[in-house]
């Protein structure tokens, strides 16, 4: 099969998180030509006549699509957007799928619409409301972003005034956020594809957060993620193993990434990551459409978990 790459465009200055997709995509193209398939490159950009004209030259039979930032998260869904225009078939989310799940707003309005749980939160411009979220933790966060950009352990706060509050959530032009309320317990991810004609769920993983100071919040931020001298990259360890005790939970977590991923589309692959109170309620943070693939993700940790190869999984993910 001849498969063309999409990829991002890489910025002159690339960040740790741009650096990992060059790796992810490098991978996957080394699995790709392991499995004895044709690769080709290709880099996506908003000149979509330039972009369609790479693809219907490249003659491909298959675009495996690792666009991972089209103004931060905001646009992403343009890649899938023009590949159903062409004839040609992809990997991963539709381009309404991927447009519900990048903007974060937009995905939890539809999450809590659709009667799953997810936190309360509170946006720049609902100033009438901010006097019911003082005094309680809150996460800022950024809308359209991915890979925890804009998260660290400033982001956990409790504001007393309307005014602070108000401060924190202004953001840029190029950077909305917006403020949900922090559930401090417990941290899963459940991984999840379409596999043909069934939907097959990956092992659930708990993020552990070990050692850590009270006064560190839990989060997986910036750091821990791509900071590898950092204390928190060095001190989040994700586990597969749990008790009896934690059956019934993961039951439910599997029902509802089920339900959240046929939510966003049911098809191509992704992740949903959660958060557990002190009672054992599940509130779903994010779903995650095409999750990063590179080796050391948690979505290859949890095929890898599943008893699939690399080249196995890749294989699948061309398949589905």
């Amino acid at each position: 099969m001849r498969i063309l790459i999409e990829v991002d465009q890489r910025s002159l200055h690339p960040t740790k998180d741009e650096l990992d997709t060059d790796l992810e995509k490098e991978q996957v193209s080394e699995a790709l030509k392991a499995l004895g398939h044709e690769v080709f490159e290709a880099s996506f950009s908003l000149d979509l006549l330039l972009v369609k004209q790479q693809i219907l030259k490249s003659r491909c039979d298959k675009v495996f699509n690792l666009v991972e930032t089209l103004e931060g998260s905001r646009l992403l869904h343009f890649a899938p957007a023009l590949f159903e225009a062409l004839p040609v078939s992809y990997t991963g989310g539709t381009s309404q799928g991927m447009m519900l799940s990048s903007d974060k707003l937009l995905s939890k309005r539809y999450l809590a619409l659709s009667g799953v749980p997810t936190p309360r939160w509170i946006e720049a411009s609902q100033r009438d409301m901010y006097a019911q979220f003082l005094g309680m933790p809150l996460i800022i966060k950024p809308v359209c972003e991915e890979a925890s950009v804009g998260i660290t352990d400033a982001s956990v706060q409790i504001f007393e005034n309307e005014q602070d509050l108000g401060k924190a959530l202004q953001g840029t032009a190029s950077r909305a956020l917006f403020a949900e309320v922090f559930i401090a317990g417990r941290e899963f991810s459940l991984s999840v594809m379409r596999k043909k004609d069934e939907v097959v769920l990956f092992p659930p993983s708990e993020m552990l957060f070990v050692d850590y100071p009270d006064e560190k919040p839990s989060i997986v931020g910036y750091e821990a993620k791509w900071e590898e001298d950092s204390f928190a990259y060095c001190h989040t360890q994700r586990s597969f193993l749990f008790s009896q005790e934690d059956q019934n939970l993961l039951e439910e977590l599997k029902d509802l990434t089920l339900k959240v991923f046929h939510l966003f589309g049911g098809i191509g692959y992704a992740r949903v990551d959660f958060r557990i109170d002190e009672e054992k309620n599940p509130y779903v943070l994010e779903l995650n459409m095409n999750p990063c693939i590179a080796k050391d993700s948690g979505f290859v940790a949890a095929a890898l978990q599943a008893g699939l190869t690399y080249e196995q999984l890749i294989e699948q993910i061309i398949e589905g």
